[in-house]
């Protein structure tokens, strides 16, 4: 089997990736998603309602103003919860996005945030011949881990990357190297 194919790997001594890494685990991609505000068919589900708020707040404002501004003042509380109802989710995922790094390495998938108030947090994902992978052609591509799961809006994985299709082609080839029996395993 010929590794020509196969980018050469990233030195182990990457600052930052001692006592991460197994012993003669090699890192092999390394990136980050587009971050950028997305609104698709799921958020108008959201934006609606919130849209009616605010507006209907906005006309009460109006009508209460001729009555006392500080009266009128409290449907600010209404106006506020209101475009957060129609923008919270998206420029929530837009910020984790803008928080977050991936890493591919020979034996697995590293997602990686760095959220203020909640500290760097790596989740990673092993990478075999069993593990579902599913590439979604969104724009930029995404890889997903895992199989979908009942109630999640979203699934682990490498959301909006640039070189998805790169990605996706070394996935499958460390599958393909994975998918013969452990040590001491079979006949």
């Amino acid at each position: 089997m010929s590794d020509a194919a196969t980018p050469p790997p990233v030195p182990v001594d990457h600052p930052g990736w001692q006592g991460i890494l197994d012993p003669g685990e090699q890192i092999l991609w390394q990136g980050r998603p587009e971050a950028r505000i997305r609104l698709d068919l799921l958020e108008l589900g959201r934006i609606l309602p919130g849209l009616f708020m605010v507006g209907f707040a906005l006309f009460w404002m109006w009508g209460a103003a001729y009555a006392s501004p500080l009266f009128a003042a409290f449907g600010l509380i209404f106006v506020f919860t209101g475009l957060r109802q129609m923008l919270g989710q998206a420029l929530r995922a837009y910020f984790t996005l803008s928080c977050s790094f991936y890493t591919l390495t020979d034996h697995r998938a590293i997602i990686g945030t760095d959220m203020p108030f909640q500290g760097r947090r790596l989740v990673s994902y092993p990478i075999d011949a069993a593990t579902t992978t599913e590439y979604v052609a969104t724009e930029p591509p995404s890889i997903m881990f895992g199989p979908a799961m009942r109630g999640k809006r979203t699934r682990p994985g490498f959301h909006f990357v640039a070189d998805a299709d790169r990605v996706m082609a070394m996935i499958r080839q460390i599958q393909r190297g994975s998918d013969r029996p452990a040590d001491g395993a079979g006949a």
